[in-house]
Protein backbone atom coordinates (compact mmCIF):
# COMPACT_ATOMS: atom_id res chain seq x y z
CA UNK A 1 0.00 0.00 0.00
CA UNK A 2 1.33 3.17 -0.97
CA UNK A 3 0.27 6.88 -1.02
CA UNK A 4 1.54 9.52 -4.08
CA UNK A 5 3.89 12.06 -2.88
CA UNK A 6 2.15 15.11 -5.39
CA UNK A 7 -1.05 16.61 -5.32
CA UNK A 8 -2.99 14.83 -8.24
CA UNK A 9 -2.48 11.97 -9.97
CA UNK A 10 -4.66 11.55 -13.14
CA UNK A 11 -5.19 8.23 -14.08
CA UNK A 12 -6.81 6.21 -17.27
CA UNK A 13 -8.81 3.04 -17.50
CA UNK A 14 -6.45 -0.03 -17.72
CA UNK A 15 -6.00 -1.64 -21.05
CA UNK A 16 -5.20 -5.13 -21.50
CA UNK A 17 -3.29 -7.06 -24.03
CA UNK A 18 -2.73 -10.43 -24.54
CA UNK A 19 0.91 -10.02 -26.23
CA UNK A 20 1.31 -14.09 -26.76
CA UNK A 21 -1.68 -13.73 -28.93
CA UNK A 22 -0.54 -10.71 -30.66
CA UNK A 23 3.52 -10.71 -30.45
CA UNK A 24 4.21 -6.64 -31.31
CA UNK A 25 6.46 -6.48 -34.41
CA UNK A 26 7.53 -3.52 -36.58
CA UNK A 27 5.55 -2.58 -39.14
CA UNK A 28 7.66 -3.09 -42.75
CA UNK A 29 4.76 -1.07 -44.66
CA UNK A 30 5.49 1.32 -46.82
CA UNK A 31 4.18 5.05 -45.85
CA UNK A 32 2.80 3.56 -42.47
CA UNK A 33 2.41 6.34 -39.90
CA UNK A 34 2.70 4.44 -36.78
CA UNK A 35 6.01 2.23 -36.39
CA UNK A 36 3.74 -0.39 -34.33
CA UNK A 37 0.85 -1.77 -35.26
CA UNK A 38 -2.50 -2.37 -33.40
CA UNK A 39 -2.75 -4.94 -30.74
CA UNK A 40 -6.26 -5.90 -30.18
CA UNK A 41 -6.98 -5.09 -26.80
CA UNK A 42 -9.07 -7.96 -24.48
CA UNK A 43 -12.82 -6.79 -23.76
CA UNK A 44 -12.10 -6.84 -19.49
CA UNK A 45 -8.91 -8.02 -17.68
CA UNK A 46 -8.74 -11.87 -17.86
CA UNK A 47 -8.86 -11.67 -13.83
CA UNK A 48 -11.48 -10.08 -12.13
CA UNK A 49 -8.96 -9.71 -8.93
CA UNK A 50 -6.21 -8.16 -10.70
CA UNK A 51 -6.26 -4.24 -10.90
CA UNK A 52 -6.15 -0.85 -9.05
CA UNK A 53 -7.47 -0.81 -5.27
CA UNK A 54 -7.78 1.83 -2.92
CA UNK A 55 -7.91 2.08 0.96
CA UNK A 56 -11.08 4.25 2.06
CA UNK A 57 -11.44 6.54 5.16
CA UNK A 58 -13.31 3.74 6.23
CA UNK A 59 -10.93 1.64 6.14
CA UNK A 60 -12.04 -0.80 2.87
CA UNK A 61 -10.80 -2.06 0.41
CA UNK A 62 -12.06 -1.58 -2.72
CA UNK A 63 -10.76 -2.36 -6.50
CA UNK A 64 -11.31 0.50 -8.73
CA UNK A 65 -12.57 0.33 -12.26
CA UNK A 66 -12.31 3.25 -14.58
CA UNK A 67 -14.80 3.41 -17.04
CA UNK A 68 -12.85 3.37 -20.74
CA UNK A 69 -14.33 7.06 -21.53
CA UNK A 70 -13.03 8.54 -18.30
CA UNK A 71 -10.10 9.84 -16.27
CA UNK A 72 -9.98 9.32 -12.52
CA UNK A 73 -7.95 11.27 -9.92
CA UNK A 74 -6.30 10.63 -6.85
CA UNK A 75 -4.81 13.14 -4.12
CA UNK A 76 -1.68 13.18 -3.19
CA UNK A 77 0.46 13.54 0.40
CA UNK A 78 1.04 17.14 -0.71
CA UNK A 79 -2.65 18.30 -1.30
CA UNK A 80 -3.18 16.53 2.77
CA UNK A 81 -0.72 18.96 3.45
CA UNK A 82 -1.66 22.12 1.45
CA UNK A 83 -5.22 21.64 2.66
CA UNK A 84 -4.61 21.39 6.31
CA UNK A 85 -5.81 17.47 5.71
CA UNK A 86 -9.23 18.44 4.56
CA UNK A 87 -8.11 16.40 1.35
CA UNK A 88 -6.65 12.94 2.15
CA UNK A 89 -3.91 11.00 0.37
CA UNK A 90 -5.01 7.80 -1.16
CA UNK A 91 -3.20 4.48 -0.08
CA UNK A 92 -3.75 2.23 -3.06
CA UNK A 93 -1.86 -0.52 -4.78
CA UNK A 94 -2.21 -2.73 -8.05
CA UNK A 95 -2.67 -6.16 -7.52
CA UNK A 96 -1.03 -8.53 -10.94
CA UNK A 97 -3.33 -10.67 -12.33
CA UNK A 98 -2.95 -14.58 -11.89
CA UNK A 99 -1.08 -16.12 -14.41
CA UNK A 100 -3.17 -17.52 -17.53
CA UNK A 101 -1.34 -20.73 -18.23
CA UNK A 102 2.19 -21.09 -19.55
CA UNK A 103 2.11 -19.05 -22.90
CA UNK A 104 -0.13 -16.24 -22.10
CA UNK A 105 0.97 -12.98 -21.52
CA UNK A 106 -0.87 -10.53 -20.43
CA UNK A 107 -0.30 -6.80 -20.14
CA UNK A 108 -2.19 -4.34 -18.07
CA UNK A 109 -1.63 -0.74 -19.83
CA UNK A 110 -2.66 2.87 -18.12
CA UNK A 111 -1.41 6.05 -18.22
CA UNK A 112 -1.08 8.24 -14.60
CA UNK A 113 0.02 11.82 -14.94
CA UNK A 114 1.56 12.95 -11.17
CA UNK A 115 0.55 16.96 -10.72
CA UNK A 116 2.83 18.91 -8.42
CA UNK A 117 3.70 21.80 -7.10
CA UNK A 118 6.74 23.89 -7.79
CA UNK A 119 10.08 22.84 -5.97
CA UNK A 120 9.94 26.29 -4.05
CA UNK A 121 5.91 26.44 -3.31
CA UNK A 122 5.23 25.88 0.32
CA UNK A 123 3.32 22.92 1.21
CA UNK A 124 2.75 23.13 5.14
CA UNK A 125 1.95 26.47 6.20
CA UNK A 126 2.66 26.00 9.99
CA UNK A 127 6.49 24.78 9.32
CA UNK A 128 6.52 26.86 5.96
CA UNK A 129 7.77 23.37 4.89
CA UNK A 130 8.23 23.38 0.57
CA UNK A 131 7.75 20.85 -2.15
CA UNK A 132 11.37 20.88 -2.58
CA UNK A 133 12.33 19.81 1.54
CA UNK A 134 8.84 17.87 1.67
CA UNK A 135 10.10 15.52 -1.43
CA UNK A 136 13.64 14.81 0.10
CA UNK A 137 12.21 13.62 3.65
CA UNK A 138 9.56 10.92 1.33
CA UNK A 139 13.05 9.60 -0.88
CA UNK A 140 14.32 9.51 2.97
CA UNK A 141 11.57 7.84 4.13
CA UNK A 142 11.86 4.82 1.51
CA UNK A 143 15.75 4.79 1.15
Amino acid sequence: MQIDHGCLTGLTSAVYIDESAHKPKLSSSPGSSLPFPHLPFLPKAPDPQSGLYIRSRLGHITRIAIPSDCLAFQTGESLQLITGGKFQAVPHFVRAGKALGDTARVARNTLAVFMQPGLEEVVDNETGKTYAQFSKEVVERFG
